[in-house]
């Protein structure tokens, strides 16, 4: 078995290429994934899992200061320590998160760290603010039941990076401390768990029941429990990463798995007389099954055992560059290795060339001997479809199409997955149906190209299953891409256009309202949208708020905000809606003003005269649809307005002319409007943005935060899922290759016959050129049509009941997608040509088949 084989390394060659990158992919996923949860438990869960203990609130106990001292004066318990956050103010606008100094993942950039009460650590974001070790940090802690509390001098004793331990910390300015100067901050203070270690020659089972009878409800757990539990909390309860990655390595093994059942249906094909005279000397379909079967056995063990060796590298690679680009991911540990990273992946190779050796070595075994012995001429090879197969095809996309369709409008995930693979399973069933008459439909320009097109053509769709075999390889890549592509691209579009109805412009600076004093002259100033001057007892009057006129610096100076690339400035005025309790702000802009910093043109046509544009909030608020009818109350008018979407936040939005009618005099100025630029720094954007805000105590609103989270997410998506799914693309050309060679060597007489009537060099190699294009370009429309139809459904299914998704198409992804179809079918053709044209046409006769 093991000389046959080895005589046979060329053939399987291309099979083995594609059990080396799967299983490498496969490892590479497990590699970086152990890598990143071992740093992930390191910074964010290292105080738990060196703890022996560690109690944690419920909603039937928590755990207070009193609480805190109970735990700790426990017979049996050591050292405790406790995980909360306590918020304070900096000024009247910053907020400022402060959290027990982290046991780990601390890096100390200047100073040290807080040791007496009223000592602090702080970040580099509050570093980058001006404060550095020994300056004083006035801060005002929150109102407590007491009332307001006093502002609090504390002392910076140093600057650290706080790493990922408490996200809080390190979304923006922040700081550490003592739990002495938590309590000080927050006398009312509550602990989210206490962490706990046991004094020498305490037992675990003494102090949990002395815990149960100190903290009633609370929750103990073991040190490493928590770390578990606690990881899984900073990964949201799922390993979806992992189950991304995973599921990706499943659809290159399974691609894999397709490109290994061609290569064996074809080589045991060519072995026929082999295989035949083996069973005419005595051997046993039984026994020539075990031999093909024991054959993939070692070529799956040792093209898998290459894989897992490839997968160590390329992880260690991916982590080293992850580690560069600072992606977030704590990878600091180095690679992780254990025995499921390298044993599961040549198991799981192993396994999947067996599995996909099973079916073509029945096959190879279902002819009798003598029949076998037998020369066939091309055309007894020829598959042709069955009524059966067709039925079954059509019954498999129909009910899968049905399941997608019912998933779509019912918001049921689970039904969506099982139609798409149901579907596609039928689609895979019928391709030797459709590619064949794809191949024909698209040969008839190649037809017109001569000898070698007619000839290519022909080759391509003489053995139907073979050439539905070889593309679905690329079908499934292309596919998966498409989806991906085409579903982040109709995702961010619908996203987007959902947040456009709540904020349509990126940033929104408005001023507040005052209360008129008994005089009628402005008030103390507060803020409009906390309520304060509306009349009690009944509905409130536009009269009850006059506008801050905003200052004309707040637009220039914005404006002058690397990373802003349109300003625009509006007119408020304060108006009742229907029948409310509180006095909104509107604002009108000019609509031409307004389509400069609005991103969706649809948006800006519909606020005209007579309407009022209102955030989604805002219609469920006030129990409104697009189209109602909305009585408008103003300082000088009172107007019955057509609602329309346009979100402007806490304001309303309505058509300066409109505005007018409303308020008259009573309008000023005081909201600017701006838009990003496409590369902005947003982190830059906002700083100058609450720093501009903060002198003139304006209010800041705006989709920028939350369009750019959508759009880094789906980019990031995009990015990983095409370099990923790539695995399969590169899989299936291995594949297109491989059917192409083995076709060479079964057609060697042929090609020896053709040259020798005439057909040059070039001609064949334009021969094999044109069949391998052909079946890249078949399985690249195929796939693109499929995956379009995948996202868009998929999408929909996502989105909630009242969301309708909005299908964009990335036309340049698609072009390249294209492209890399039709380079896969180019460099598919190289090999095999070059393999053709080496024998003169009376060697290739003479050898014979």
């Amino acid at each position: 078995m093991t000389t046959g084989l080895a005589s046979r390394g060329r053939r399987l060659l291309s099979a083995a290429v594609a059990i080396v990158i799967g299983t490498a992919f496969l490892t590479a996923s497990l590699v970086v994934l152990g890598t990143a949860k071992a740093g992930t438990e390191e910074a964010v869960a290292a105080g738990f899992r060196d703890a022996d203990l560690v109690v944690s609130r419920t909603e039937a106990a928590t755990l207070d200061a009193a609480g805190y001292d109970k735990v700790a004066a426990l017979d049996g318990v050591g050292r405790v320590r406790g995980e909360t956050t306590v918020g304070v103010h900096r000024g009247q606008q910053d907020f400022l998160p402060a959290a027990p100094v982290p046991v780990a993942g601390v890096s100390l950039l200047a100073g040290d760290l807080p040791a007496a009460t009223g000592e602090v650590l702080i970040n580099q974001q509050l570093a980058d603010d001006g404060f550095g070790p020994g300056d004083a940090l006035e801060v005002t802690p929150f109102p407590g039941p007491e009332g307001e509390r006093p502002p609090v001098t504390l002392t910076v004793s140093g600057v650290a990076d706080l790493g990922p331990t408490n996200p809080v910390l390190d979304f923006g300015p922040g700081l550490a401390t003592t739990d002495a100067t938590l309590r000080s901050l927050d006398p009312m203070l509550t602990y989210d768990a206490v962490v706990l270690h046991l004094q020498p020659g305490a037992t675990e089972a003494q102090v949990r029941a002395a815990l149960a009878d100190a903290i009633p409800g609370a929750e103990v757990q073991t040190g490493p429990e928590a770390a578990e539990a606690r990881v899984a909390t900073m990964t949201g309860e799922t390993e979806v990463f992992a189950a991304v990655l995973l599921g990706f390595g499943a659809v290159a093994l399974l691609t894999a798995a397709i490109v290994i059942a061609n290569t064996f249906t074809i080589t045991l094909a060519q072995r026929t007389g082999e295989l035949a005279l083996l069973r005419c000397i005595g051997a046993t379909r039984a026994q020539v099954r075990r031999w093909v079967v024991l054959e993939a056995v070692v070529l799956g063990a040792v093209a898998s055992a290459a894989g897992v060796g490839l997968g160590v590298a390329a992880g260690a690679g991916l982590v080293a560059l992850g580690r560069r680009l600072d992606l977030g991911v704590p990878l600091d540990l180095g690679l992780q290795l254990d025995p499921v990273s390298l044993l599961l992946p040549v198991l799981v190779g192993t396994v999947v060339t067996v599995l996909a050796s099973l079916w073509p070595a029945v096959r190879a075994t279902r002819v009798s001997p003598l029949a076998a012995l037998r020369p066939v001429g091309p055309a007894a090879d020829r598959f042709r479809m069955g009524w059966v197969r067709l039925a079954l095809s059509l019954a498999l996309v129909g009910s899968g199409v049905a399941a997608m369709l019912y998933a779509a409008s019912a918001r049921d995930v689970l039904a969506g997955v099982a139609g798409g693979v149901v579907s596609f399973v039928g689609v895979l069933v019928g391709g030797t149906l459709l590619v064949p008459a794809a191949v024909r439909a698209l040969g008839v320009g190649a037809r017109a190209a001569g000898v070698p097109g007619r000839l290519a053509v022909d080759n391509a769709v003489r053995h139907p299953g073979r050439a539905a075999a070889t593309s679905a390889a690329l079908l499934v890549g292309v596919t998966l891409i498409t989806m991906t592509s085409v579903g982040a691209a109709t995702g961010e579009r619908t996203a987007l256009g959902e947040i456009d109805k709540e904020y349509a412009v990126d940033l929104l600076l408005t001023s507040g309202s005052v209360v008129p004093d008994e005089t009628g002259r402005a008030g103390s100033g507060e803020s409009e949208g906390e309520g304060d001057g509306v009349p009690v007892g009944g509905p409130a009057s536009p009269d009850s708020m006059v506008p801050v006129p905003l200052s004309p610096l707040v637009a220039d100076q914005l404006a002058d905000v690397r990373g802003v690339a349109e300003v625009v400035t509006g007119e408020v005025a304060p108006v009742v809606l229907g029948e409310s309790w509180a006095v909104t702000t509107a604002l009108a802009v000019d609509p031409q003003d307004l389509s400069a910093v609005v991103r969706s043109a649809e948006l800006v046509a519909s606020l005209e005269p007579g309407t009022v544009g209102l955030s989604d909030l805002d219609l469920a608020v006030n129990g409104l649809e697009p189209g109602d009818t909305l009585t408008v109350h103003g300082t000088r008018a009172d107007l019955d307005l057509t609602v329309v979407e346009l979100g402007l936040g806490q304001a309303v939005a309505l058509h300066p002319d409109t505005l007018n009618e409303l308020a008259g005099d009573d309008v000023s100025p005081g909201g600017v409007l701006a838009r990003l630029a496409a590369d902005a720094d947003l982190a830059h954007v906002m700083g100058e943005v609450d720093r501009i805000a903060a002198a003139d105590a304006l209010l800041v609103e705006g989709g920028a935060i939350s369009r750019a989270t959508v759009v880094r997410v789906l980019d990031v998506l995009v990015i990983v899922a095409t370099a990923l799914l790539g695995v399969a693309v590169l899989i299936a050309v291995v594949g297109i290759a491989n059917t192409l060679s083995l076709s060479v060597v079964e057609r060697h007489r042929e090609h020896a016959l053709l040259r020798g009537l005439g057909l040059t060099r070039g001609q064949m190699r334009g021969m094999l050129l044109t069949e391998g294009v052909l079946l890249a370009v078949v399985s690249a429309g195929l796939g693109l049509t499929l995956g379009m139809g995948y996202a868009f459904l998929g999408i929909q299914t996502l989105l909630p009941v009242d969301t309708e998704a909005r299908l964009a198409v990335p036309w340049a992804r698609v072009g390249v997608i294209v492209g890399v179809a039709l380079l896969a079918g180019v460099l598919a053709s190289v090999l095999p040509a070059r393999r053709a044209t080496r024998v003169s046409p009376a060697e290739g006769l003479a050898a014979g088949r």
